[in-house]
């Protein structure tokens, strides 16, 4: 905070000198060293390799003072101030329009203390905080309104303390140790619903994890070690009343004909119809443990028998003559070189569960996953 108010008392002279003013003084005698070598007085350069030329004042090989640089079109591009001898500077970059694109200050030619970031029509886009080059500080990243979309905070490039991001998704709130996320982590749809609610430790999740639908209702909790799920409950609505699952005993996910609500099989032989729809309740399960089988039906990898499967499955080129229909009279008339292929499944159900062409090629690259492991 010192440095930046040391910084901001010098800047008032430099922002008082015009352009103009430091133009109609350059001497015809510029561009000169002393017995040193050293470049003193008056210089101005282009640069060969960006075309850029600048225009300003040395003393001792030290730029002081005011320093423009310009483009190939002797458009300016940006403007320093130099003071501290030489070693700190005030910046500002520019649009082609004259705008200010950016400013801050370097010192010894580093980024430090606070710079700012302009949209074309001088909005304030991000703010950070330098100290010799190494993010340090708040970093604040604003939208179209002036809120802030994302606040960081950093402590000499390393992410180190309370982070908060908001989009179109909600808002996530969380934070860092030297680095690594450590603390609590808390995510909420975009009207403040909560959503996620966890822990880090070093870097890694622990503990109880819950996590909510929009309408506030808990439909999971995880149990981690070091980033390991240990556990995991499923809370479904079933006839108005909020019921823990575990996930484990979960064989098959149906969606009703009549009304389009998901209803569970379970290992045991159990069908439990949910208040929830097909779809809501998919969502909810993890596809590395499930996978759709046709539209209708989603099913656990741990129920299907692979022996079995390996036996019926058809070869890639023949497999658009199966599809999912779960009743094989409904192809009767139809086109007799189309049939359904039975899901051969490890446990009983009340009837059986056919895989269409989408489910056929998710277990076929199940089946060649699991060859590649065997060898």
């Amino acid at each position: 905070m010192r440095r930046q108010g040391f910084f901001a008392t010098v800047l008032v002279c430099a922002l008082l000198a015009p352009a103009s003013a430091f133009a109609s003084s350059v001497p015809d005698n510029i561009n000169k060293v002393d017995a040193k070598g050293r470049k003193q007085g008056v210089w101005s350069k282009t640069n060969p390799a960006s075309g850029v030329r600048y225009e300003g004042v040395f003393k001792d090989d030290m730029p002081q003072g005011k320093f423009l640089y310009w483009n190939k079109g002797d458009t300016l591009v940006s403007e320093a101030f130099y003071f501290r001898g030489g070693y700190a500077s005030f910046n500002r970059f520019f649009y082609p329009d004259g705008g200010v694109m950016a400013e801050g200050y370097y010192l010894e030619k580093q980024k430090d203390s606070l710079w700012k970031y302009f949209s074309t029509d001088g909005r304030l886009l991000k703010e950070e905080s330098f100290e010799r080059g190494l993010l340090n500080g708040a970093l604040k990243i604003y939208d179209s309104a002036g809120q802030i979309l994302q606040r960081q905070t950093w402590f000499r490039g390393l992410r180190n303390g309370d982070w908060f991001e908001h989009d179109e998704n909600g808002y996530q709130s969380y934070a860092y140790k030297l680095n690594l996320t450590h603390g609590p982590y808390h995510v909420r749809y975009p009207d403040s619903t909560r959503h996620i609610e966890g822990f880090y430790e070093d870097g890694r999740k622990q503990g109880l994890w819950r996590f909510y639908l929009p309408d506030g209702t808990l439909y999971k909790e995880d149990t981690y070690q070091d980033n390991v799920v240990r556990k995991r409950t499923i809370y479904l609505k079933i006839e108005g009343d909020l019921r823990a699952v575990d996930i484990d005993t979960v064989a098959l996910v149906l969606r009703a004909p009549k009304n389009g609500q998901a209803e569970i099989s379970t290992l045991s032989g159990a069908r439990l119809l949910c208040d929830a729809s097909f779809e809501t309740v998919c969502g909810i399960f993890d596809t590395e443990r499930f996978f759709y089988a046709n539209k209708s039906t989603m099913v656990s990898y741990a129920v299907v028998n692979d022996s079995l499967l390996r036996e019926v499955m058809p070869e890639k080129a023949a497999s658009d003559l199966y599809d999912g229909q779960a009743d094989e009279a409904a192809l009767e008339g139809g086109n007799a070189s189309v049939r359904p292929l039975r899901l051969p499944l490890t446990v009983k159900t009340a009837f059986p569960v056919f895989l269409d062409a989408d489910g056929m090629e998710v277990l076929r690259h199940a089946l060649d996953d699991r060859n590649v492991e065997a060898e």
